[in-house]
């Protein structure tokens, strides 16, 4: 999601997420309110020959009531 998007999402006041086609809730509070991060999967091999920005990249979503993270490829 870009920051368009997530722009619109909080104008919208809609802070749920879906997945496969199911309502994201948090696994420690079952919240359903969360802040979206990206991050790099960084891997030895590339790392070695100095090609981190060719790893891929994970969706982070952090609970807003507890902060636990959930992560999705």
């Amino acid at each position: 999601m870009g920051f368009l998007e997530s722009f619109n999402r909080g104008l919208s006041g809609n802070d749920g997420y879906e997945f496969a086609d199911r309502q994201v809730a948090c696994a420690h509070c079952g919240g359903t309110a969360f802040d979206e991060r990206s991050a790099q999967l960084n891997t030895m091999g590339l790392t070695f020959l100095d090609l981190d920005w060719a790893n891929r990249s994970a969706t982070v979503l952090v609970c807003q009531n507890c902060g636990h993270l959930e992560w999705f490829l």
